[in-house]
């Protein structure tokens, strides 16, 4: 880890300090602006959550070049696994129902916002974030209308 940050500090890999932070301070904040919307209307990953996801797999996309791979995207790919796992961690079987899948999503997803800055990509990564809270927040009402209209039928 002491090497790791000591090879940072040297900017021999072509990124400057400030380039970095700039990457985990997008990172971060647009995890907060996906987990605000979660907590904002009670779901489960609010913003400490949200965070997290983003800024780590920010970080991870920042391993690649540390390890002197520029074009070497098995971290990156190794992060959709990662989170893949900890977002089935959210989801729950009650009876017949399955909750936590949006959730689930959401993390995930958030993961993908995260190694977008983390290898630079920082218009991108908040267009997703974006799309991400837009379509949470178009999508259930939505699907508490159909819902609703499904359960009106079946009685």
């Amino acid at each position: 880890m002491v090497e790791f940050a000591r090879y940072f500090m040297q900017a021999e890999h072509g990124m400057s300090m400030s380039d970095i932070l700039m990457r985990l301070l997008i990172a971060a904040v647009l995890g907060i602006a996906i987990g605000t919307e979660r907590q904002w209307r009670g779901h489960p990953a609010g913003i400490q959550t949200s965070s997290l996801v983003c800024f780590g797999a920010a970080l991870y996309s920042l391993i690649t070049p540390a390890l002197g791979a520029a074009n070497d995207y098995r971290i990156v790919a190794s992060i959709v696994t990662g989170v893949g796992f900890l977002a089935g961690g959210v989801i729950l079987k009650e009876g017949l129902s399955v909750t936590g899948l949006n959730t689930a999503a959401t993390i995930w997803s958030t993961a993908a916002v995260g190694a977008l800055a983390g290898v630079g990509l920082w218009r991108e990564a908040a267009l997703a974030a974006f799309a991400i809270i837009a379509l949470n927040l178009f999508f259930f009402p939505f699907t508490k209308w159909i819902d609703a209209r499904v359960k009106s039928r079946q009685e």
